[in-house]
């Protein structure tokens, strides 16, 4: 389904009353505001952080022409005169704060499905699973640049929660053809089933888990058609084929071994070349050609705070995955890590609400040590993880004091694993700062 469009993006904004609840950890929305603001809106901004701590972006935000602001708490009773709530991603749609808002019938949005509901018709590549998302974007958009019907005629554009780039402001560029690679948390996985909207082509890094879906995991594919796609393991495609209410499209199968073996890839573990199967199959239905695609895979770095090696002291190897927020991202981590139960694992921080059963079904093997970082999740886990037989656990403050007593009870040959598993908490407004502390600690050993 698509919606009609039948004003532009800077006619529809154009006096409305647009309230923005959070700026994101690292001002994410920014761009989108700025967007807002140049189309006429008369924008709000409430955020539940301190002023301190977004004054520099309330500063620009003003110069701007920025309506009115709120830092600290987010009055019910101010949102009640909005036309349009636009949340970031860290609020949700049961917040207290909008059951007035939401009783009076006062539009909210997410800024993805505000974009979606705006723009004109477009290609959405839609990428989903609990983790690798991002891996499989950063090497999906050098593909499909360099296909020369998108990079000469048709539109490119990359929707990314954590980017600085804003969603919203996408508007102010997209035209009808384009095509838009879009990470879709899971989240935005419910809003986009619940506005009846499916990518055209669904990537799949796995299959969705609990917080993706109402019903069942690939309800967001419900409104695909005849000519759409599914890319995705052979995994994760033989447990789409157990819900009859899929429709009938085009699932297109991929495994590490698509990749030629000549293709000597700079990757963190076997999960990468999975990964970059997804990109291929992807990028091949835009008519990309191998030899291409082959020089630009062969290009890539991987990320940083995603099974990054940072240090090696006294013989103890140090790795960043402090963009884990699951078990399943810090499952792979250890399994590509570990060698006889080398691992020293950094976990801990605020409550996702995910199994970790799994998770913690091969600690017994492949750690010997669990330094708890605080945070609602460890607490929740704590006694779970005192149940494991041998195991060495160890709660600290913070994550430098992990580092020091992660460094202490390594010995030689050992790799000191950063994976929390967990969001972020506290001081560490988002998964990067809190990699950033993690990556100055160690290299302050």
């Amino acid at each position: 389904m698509h919606y009609t469009v039948t004003m532009s993006s800077r006619d529809y904004f154009k006096g409305k009353r647009i309230a923005i609840i959070g700026l994101g950890p690292n001002g994410e929305m920014v761009e989108d505001v700025k967007y807002l603001i140049k189309t006429g809106a008369l924008v709000s901004v409430y955020d539940m952080k301190s002023e301190a701590r977004v004054k520099s972006h309330l500063i620009f935000l003003r110069s701007l022409g920025l309506a009115n602001y709120v830092c600290g708490s987010i009055p019910s009773d101010d949102l009640l005169d909005m036309d349009i709530i636009v949340l970031s991603h860290e609020y949700t749609r049961d917040a207290t704060f909008l059951k007035p808002a939401n009783e009076k019938g006062v539009i909210v949005e997410y800024p993805e499905t505000l974009f979606l509901k705006r723009a004109p018709p477009v290609t959405i590549v839609g990428i989903m699973g609990d983790c690798g998302k991002t891996t499989v974007i950063s090497m999906l958009i050098p593909l499909l640049e360099s296909v020369s019907t998108i990079r000469d005629e048709q539109g490119l554009f990359k929707i990314d929660p954590e980017s600085s780039d804003g969603i919203i402001a996408n508007l102010k560029k997209i035209k009808n053809g384009d095509l838009v690679v879009m990470k879709i948390s899971p989240t935005i996985m419910i809003e986009m089933t619940r506005i009846r909207m499916s990518p055209h082509v669904a990537v799949f890094t796995t299959v969705p888990g609990p917080g993706s879906y109402e019903v069942q995991p690939f309800e967001i594919l419900s409104f695909q058609t005849y000519n759409n796609f599914i890319v995705a393991s052979d995994e994760v495609i033989d447990d789409a084929r157990k819900f009859k209410d899929l429709p009938s499209v085009k699932m297109l199968r991929t495994r590490s071994t698509l990749l030629p073996t000549e293709w000597i890839l700079r990757v963190n573990g076997a999960h990468d070349r999975d990964n970059a199967a997804l990109a291929l199959q992807t990028a091949r239905l835009f008519k990309i050609e191998d030899d291409d695609a082959e020089h630009i895979l062969m290009s890539w770095k991987p990320l940083r705070g995603r099974l990054e090696f940072i240090k090696k002291v006294r013989n103890v190897e140090f790795y960043n995955d402090g963009e884990s927020t699951n078990a399943l991202a810090t499952e792979i981590a250890i399994t590509s890590l570990v060698n006889e139960k080398n691992i020293v694992l950094i976990f801990g921080g605020a409550d996702t609400f995910c199994d970790y059963s799994d998770l913690y079904s091969i600690l017994p093997t492949s750690v010997h040590t669990i330094v708890l970082v605080p945070g609602s999740g460890t607490i929740r886990e704590r006694v779970k993880l005192d149940k494991i037989e041998n195991m060495n656990i160890i709660s600290v403050p913070t994550i430098e004091e992990a580092v020091r007593l992660a460094m202490d009870n390594a010995k030689k040959g050992d790799r000191v694993l950063f994976s929390p598993a967990f969001q972020s908490i506290g001081i560490d407004g988002s998964t990067k700062q809190r990699s950033e502390r993690f990556v100055k600690a160690v290299r302050g050993l």
